[in-house]
């Protein structure tokens, strides 16, 4: 994940944030905006800068706004324990996010629940008198994708990257085809190993009996049984 450093001019200190218990997802009310121009905005309301700790536009690029470490300014009430995700858009008005930026959210939040495991997402108007982020952000999409999040697995895929991993399996499942049963369709180089071991119970199937191995697959097995491997 790359996130774009901006050397910030704080018009007053930071002060740390002492817990992390929720992340609050907003989105910036404007169609097109970029980092600088929520960070003047936010000076002009008097605060020290930007108020949110990330701001992914709709092209998905990732920028930093305050230190993670830094109390943010961004949900009232909350800002003492919680990081601020905002997203480029108006999404009281704007009906689809763009799938480059809902990945970059996603990305952001499965980053961050790795390394905070008990944190909450929240929309802003869960936790504020606001429609931030907006009717149309897809917020339960996003805390559904949140809780279910596993903290030590390295890797989880949203939505978007499962739909095009599931099209890449079926795809190479048309192109180098299956053999899911022992019978003639079978190299009969490689069925001897195949059934030893289907017999022996290290091989076997799905939930359906399927075998589901490549011709690639029974070679390598067949290798390995030759130079005594399996015994």
């Amino acid at each position: 994940m790359k996130i774009c450093e901006i050397d910030w001019k704080w018009k007053n200190g930071l002060s740390s944030r002492a817990k992390t218990n929720y992340v609050v997802l907003h989105h910036a009310a404007a169609k097109a905006c970029s980092p600088y121009q929520v960070d003047s905005w936010h000076k002009a309301n008097g605060w020290t800068g930007i108020g949110y700790h990330y701001f992914v536009r709709k092209d998905g690029t990732i920028y930093r706004g305050r230190p993670e470490w830094a109390t943010g300014a961004h949900a009232q009430g909350k800002n003492h324990e919680s990081i601020g995700i905002c997203a480029e858009g108006n999404y009281d008005e704007e009906y689809i996010m763009p799938d480059a930026q809902k990945d970059s959210i996603q990305e952001l939040l499965r980053d961050i629940k790795l390394r905070y495991p008990n944190t909450t997402v929240k929309g802003h108007r869960n936790v504020g008198a606001t429609s931030c982020p907006g009717k149309y952000y897809p917020l339960s999409e996003m805390m559904t994708f949140y809780r279910n999040i596993i903290p030590n697995e390295s890797e989880v895929l949203s939505v978007t990257q499962y739909e095009e991993l599931k099209k890449e399996i079926n795809q190479l499942k048309t192109r180098v085809g299956y053999f899911n049963y022992i019978d003639n369709n079978m190299n009969e180089s490689y069925r001897p190993t195949v059934e030893k071991l289907v017999n022996s119970g290290r091989l076997k199937g799905n939930e359906k009996g399927e075998l589901m191995l490549t011709n690639d697959m029974m070679r390598i097995l067949t290798i390995l049984d030759r130079v005594g491997v399996f015994g």
